[in-house]
Parts: structure tokens; sequence; C-alpha cells
């Protein structure tokens, strides 16, 4: 376990979660806006949009897979972007939603004494 990772892409930010990292530093402005977006989702907002993205994914070449992703997307859409953004899969998802809080953008100094401009600061509950 890592105390904390600095990350500005979605690869760096699955690599953070999936090593349960303590503290994880956002840089990347578009990056902390869909962290935001599924963090601020209710249960079940999360479940229809997961399981759309989902669909719309696995089906894309199907007319009955574009109705049903564009039913989920309806009923969440801004929550069904942030996550086909995030591109983490939902597990991914899931963890920033439960296993994190969120502090706004702020100055962050880490314990080897390097600062960051942070957009959001993810921090394990």
């Amino acid at each position: 376990m890592n105390d904390y990772a600095v990350v500005s892409n979605k690869v760096e930010l699955k690599r953070a979660i999936e090593n349960k990292t303590k503290q994880i530093i956002v840089t990347n402005a578009d990056l902390a806006s869909n962290i935001k977006t599924v963090r601020a989702a209710s249960k079940a907002t999360l479940a229809i949009a997961i399981t759309a993205a989902g669909v719309a994914a696995t089906n894309f070449w199907n007319p009955a897979g574009w109705g049903a992703g564009a039913v989920g997307f309806v009923a969440a859409g801004s929550t069904v972007t942030a996550i086909i953004t995030l591109g983490g899969g939902a597990a991914i998802v899931y963890a920033i939603y439960r296993d994190f809080s969120i502090t706004g953008k702020c100055r962050v100094t880490t314990p080897d004494g390097a600062e960051y401009e942070a957009e959001i600061v993810m921090e394990k509950k």
C-alpha cells in the first residue's frame, strides 16, 4: 500500500486505486470533474449508469444495445459519461464511490516535501 500518488490520467488513477493508495492527488481538471460526478451520484444512479455503460459497450453492434444504452443515458446521463471517460470498469468506479472522500482544489505538500496544485485530493476512508 502506497501513502500517496499523483495522477493526471485514468491509467494512473486505476493503478493508484488498485494499489490501495491512501491519498490520491489528481492534477488534471477533466479527470477530477469525472471523479466528482461519480462520487456525487446516488447508489441507484450509479447502478443504472454502470449497467447502461456496460450494455452500450458490449452491444454497440446491436440496435437493442443502442436502445438499452440510450435509456440508461437518459436516466443517468452525466454519470454514464463520467464512467465511460474514466474507463476503469465497475470495480474502479465503485471504489471511487465507496472507498474515498474527496477534497476540492488545494495545494498539497507530500511527506517528501514536494508541492502540487491538486484539482481534487482523494483520501482513503
